[in-house]
């Protein structure tokens, strides 16, 4: 539209952060593992200095000083200490109003943004009320806005440097853990024992649960049935009913999977994409 001889040219917007859940930079023992977890909301992980291993969905990377990691929504995601070191790590947790959509997974830092990241973590203990890890308030609500439009900002460089990567580390032990959870995800229709999928990936039963426990915290039914839930939650989302849910996974029983579902999520299934 021109308006008395000027032009007018829109500019989409592709990020816009709704709200904080977590913010926060500490350096880790040469021993530390962080039990995997998954949310429903972005979270981005900053290796300042050392290294960290890392598990993302059914892959396994190893992070290094200025190197970062972007998990989207409900991708289940574990940390630890690497090759020997203490690293140091900034984390912040966010929900997103408008995100692209994620291609590459790491993503090389240049100088200047490490640098920003940095001073924006200084700015956030002034302008928040912060706990621990988490974000429990605003101090300063034009400050808080701030730093926000900032991590917009910063989050727009990074992804747009070209810097971002894919590939998965290339370790024996990190290989045979994306192929035992290739396998879960291709068999969450039935109920699966130990002994089954252990067969199924040409594994020995100890073995199998080494590997899964050492990339997920979890032992490999607990992560197979981790797996159906988080599927369940997918299903119900996209309106598929709880009956129709519990027969695509395995369960003949409708309400012991609705009891199950429950005990996992802390909601009953029905009310699964009806909460706001």
């Amino acid at each position: 539209m021109n308006f008395a001889g000027y032009g007018e040219c829109p500019v989409k917007e592709t990020v816009r952060l709704r709200s904080l859940f977590t913010f926060f930079r500490k350096t880790y023992s040469l021993d530390f593992t962080f039990q995997g977890e998954s949310h429903d909301f972005y979270e981005v992980v900053c290796v300042l200095d050392g290294k960290a291993g890392i598990t993302a969905g059914k892959n396994v990377y190893t992070l290094s000083a200025g190197q970062m990691i972007l998990y989207p929504p409900a991708e289940f995601h574990a940390i630890w200490s690497d090759y020997g070191s203490s690293p140091e790590i900034l984390i912040f947790s966010f929900r997103a109003e408008k995100f692209p959509e994620i291609q590459d997974r790491i993503y090389a830092l240049m100088r200047e943004q490490i640098e920003e990241i940095k001073a924006l973590y200084s700015a956030a203990e002034r302008a928040f009320v912060l706990e621990d890890i988490n974000v429990k308030g605003a101090r300063s609500q034009a400050e808080a806005e701030k730093i926000v439009r900032r991590l917009e900002i910063f989050l727009l460089s990074v992804l747009d440097t070209g810097n971002g990567r894919t590939e998965q580390a290339h370790s024996r032990s990190g290989e045979n853990y994306y192929h035992i959870v290739s396998v879960m995800e291709k068999n969450l229709e039935r109920e699966m024992a130990a002994d089954f999928l252990a067969k199924q990936c040409g594994m020995s039963v100890p073995a199998l649960e080494k590997t899964v426990k050492k990339y997920t915290g979890h032992g490999a039914m607990k992560y197979y049935n981790e797996l159906k839930m988080r599927k369940a939650t997918e299903l119900l989302k996209d309106g598929k009913s709880v009956k129709e849910v519990a027969l695509s996974l395995g369960f003949s029983d409708q309400n012991y999977f609705s009891l199950r579902y429950k005990k996992w999520a802390g909601v009953p299934p029905s009310t699964v994409g009806k909460i706001k």
